[in-house]
This record gives structure tokens, sequence and C-alpha cells, in this order.
């Protein structure tokens, strides 16, 4: 079976804008997917079949104000899956800066047949962490519907560093222990919190993403936890746009020290599909 991209942007949605991931693209002196670069769907699947990519999940942020952060809207995200059923799964956003009308679009996102919700807080029009009591009736009513939740925590967000982390994470973890918690960005910096918080609470899984792929210092962590503590609770996530070709992203998880096979493809799509019960 193929990979499960659990952090994928396609072609026609947007978290961020094209000049910022330029300069990420940048920073970790990567030559960008050609697809991204052509704005091309039809390459971009393409290039997920030759990188054997199954499938991708989108999830982006709410409305923000900052800077060079844009939005994709519940309704564009739900027609790409419904374009593309056997290509992608989707995550509804929730508005976090109102967090009684994010209460109210939960029943919304269902309808529109997404499998799980998106907070952002700390990039919302009123930045929040994650722990914020105004937010507990969200992860209430998410985890009495069985959604699951997605957040992005690293220090490209904040607007404090740490905004991001994992502690504020653990205080929901432990308030809502039915309700299933997926960190994308790995938290990073703080990378061995991350693993230790998820080898504390078996409800909480790791996205690290770039932070894992392109030799960020203490990406050894998360490596270190799939192959032992954590085989369970780690997931794949290319970041595209904001990674190198998606081949080259596959050739890269093939050296990064896996134990076995079994961990690898358990990191790849064995540990998502269980999530999402496919």
């Amino acid at each position: 079976m193929g990979a499960i991209d659990f952090r994928f942007r396609p072609v026609g949605t947007q978290s961020i804008t094209r000049e910022l991931t330029w300069e990420y693209l940048r920073k970790m002196r990567l030559d960008p997917a050609p697809s991204f670069e052509q704005q091309d769907i039809n390459l971009m699947f393409q290039e997920m079949d030759e990188a054997g990519i199954d499938l991708g999940v989108i999830g982006v942020p709410a409305p923000t104000d900052k800077p060079g952060f844009v939005s994709s809207a519940n309704e564009t995200i739900a027609e790409m899956v419904q374009r593309y059923p056997d290509r992608f799964v989707g995550f509804g956003c929730l508005d976090t800066s109102d967090p009684d009308a994010a209460l109210e679009e939960i029943d919304h996102v269902l309808e529109l047949g997404f499998v799980g919700i998106t907070l952002e807080p700390s990039t919302a029009r009123v930045s929040r962490r994650v722990d914020d009591r105004a937010l507990y009736p969200i992860y209430e009513a998410a985890q009495e519907r069985g959604l699951l939740v997605l957040t992005v925590m690293s220090c490209l967000l904040g607007p404090y560093l740490d905004d991001c982390h994992p502690e504020s994470l653990d205080h929901v973890a432990t308030d809502f222990p039915d309700l299933t918690l997926i960190v994308q960005h790995g938290a990073w910096p703080y990378s061995r919190e991350a693993v230790g918080l998820a080898y504390k609470q078996p409800n909480v899984y790791i996205v690290p993403g770039q932070y894992v792929h392109y030799e960020f210092p203490g990406s050894e962590d998360y490596v270190k936890a799939a192959n032992r503590q954590l085989s369970d609770q780690m997931l794949f996530g290319s970041v595209y746009p904001n990674c190198g070709p998606l081949s080259e992203v596959m050739s890269i998880v093939d050296e990064l020290g896996f134990v076995s096979e079994e961990v690898k493809q358990k990191y790849l799509h064995v540990n998502a599909r269980r999530l999402l019960g496919l």
C-alpha cells in the first residue's frame, strides 16, 4: 500500500502565500516540486504516483492576520475532496477567534464529510493557546462526535515561541482522553518534549514533517521515538508544497534510520489508515 501524506496542501488550496513558500524553501535549501512551480494539479498527481503517495490529508488554517498566512474555505476543501475522493481526505477549519461560532460550525463540518477539524489558535485573529478554556467546548463536541483534531505547533506559528510548547497540549489530552489529537510540525523545536507528550498520552499523534526530513536539530528524537516507544503514533507528512520534489522526500524517508521495514511502513501509512478508518 502507498503512503498517506498527513500534511498536504494540494494545488488549488493554500495555508501560506506562494512567496512565503519560496522563502521557506530557500531557508531549507530545497528545490520546489515542479507541480508547485507550474501550479499544475495533474502534474502533482503524477508526482504523488511516482513517489508512492496514495492519499493526501488536507488541513488549512482559518482566516488569519499573520503575514504570509492565508486560508482556504471549508467549501473549497470539500469540493477538492469530492472531486478527487481517491486522492484526498479533508479536515474542516474552525476559526477560534470566535469560539461560539466555531462550535456552531462543527455540524457543518460533518455535513461536508470531513473526518476531523483543524484548529490553529495561535495564528487566529484573536490569538490563543491550544489549552485556552474558551476552546474546551469545541474539544468536548469533537470528542462526542468522534472527530479527529488536527493542530499545528512549531516556531513558525506563534506569535510567541512557547505557544508551541507541548505542555499546553498535554492539558487538552489529559482533560479529553477520548479525543484524538494530531500535532503537525511536531512542536519543533520542542522535539523531545513532543515525543514525551505522545509517550505519556496515547491519544496524541505526531507529524514531524520537514523537521525530521531535512536534518533540523532534534530530528533524531522523532526517529528514535518511532523506532521504539512511539511506533504506533508517528505519521508521515511531506508538507507539500513546502518541501522538495515528492520522490526526493520518499528517498529521504528511506534513509532516516528506521529500525525495520515494519516501523517505516507504520510511519508511512499503517498508523494513518488506522486513524482514518481506512
